[in-house]
């Protein structure tokens, strides 16, 4: 009974010391504000990992349907800088998707992409061609109501503080991504280097694209493709 009693209190005093490490708020935010934010730069959701995460139009369109339909959507994970703006954690694709749609997501030179054009689904097949709000193409615009839908509709979002400890945001980010839509320990270093030093992560691509460097690793598409030669460029 003391043994049992004794490794109880350990596992106890593990969860205590571990907890204090992590501070974290809640919300439940509307798309608008969420649009709000990304224009005026207070979150950042580094469109650099648009390389790492890829969603196709069908993907995107599900979320715009289940947005219209009121199917919940996942929460998004966000840590707080030291300034107060958010870096995206986990929910990338969610928000870049969003932005698209509304015509108002930026590449990584700062170029806005393409407006996203929905797709017919099982549910809803009268979304096929559809756009936000085409001043050319009305008859495939979204009408005013359908927007405040989307609009108004909320999405959870679980803030990591800035008081947590600073390892905690990379632990997070790992147990988000690592098996989902990254498939590389190498693709996970190369987002959370973009998260904390894009200027290093910019660098080290470069170096990785040098026409003598490629030579001499002579790698394949697929591996190219998990960033094989990002890890040969940091093991050198």
């Amino acid at each position: 009974m003391t043994v049992s009693t004794n490794v109880s209190d350990k596992l106890q005093e593990e969860i205590n010391r571990q907890r204090q490490d992590i501070r974290s708020d809640h919300y439940s935010m509307s798309i608008g504000e969420l649009i709000s934010l990304y224009e005026d730069n207070e979150i950042e959701i580094h469109p650099e990992f648009q390389r790492f995460f890829r969603w196709s139009d069908s993907q995107k369109t599900s979320l715009i349907e289940s947005i219209l339909l009121g199917i919940p959507i996942p929460p998004i994970f966000v840590s707080q800088r030291d300034s107060g703006e958010w870096d995206v954690v986990d929910g990338l694709q969610r928000l870049s998707t969003i932005y698209q749609f509304l015509g108002k997501l930026k590449d990584a030179q700062g170029e806005l992409v393409s407006p996203l054009v929905l797709q017919g689904t099982k549910y809803l097949p009268s979304l096929e061609n559809k756009k936000w709000d085409d001043q050319c193409d009305q008859i495939n615009s979204l009408t005013k109501p359908l927007q405040l839908i989307i609009k108004r509709s909320k999405i959870d979002v679980t803030i990591l503080l800035k008081e947590s400890n600073s390892n905690t945001k990379y632990e997070l980010f790992q147990r988000l991504n690592t098996g989902s839509s990254i498939c590389t320990p190498q693709e996970v270093r190369s987002c959370i280097l973009v998260s904390i030093n894009l200027k290093m992560y910019q660098w080290m691509k470069n170096l990785s694209e040098n026409e003598d460097f490629k030579s001499c690793i002579n790698l394949s598409e697929r591996l190219e493709e998990e960033q094989y030669d990002m890890d040969r460029v940091i093991s050198f």
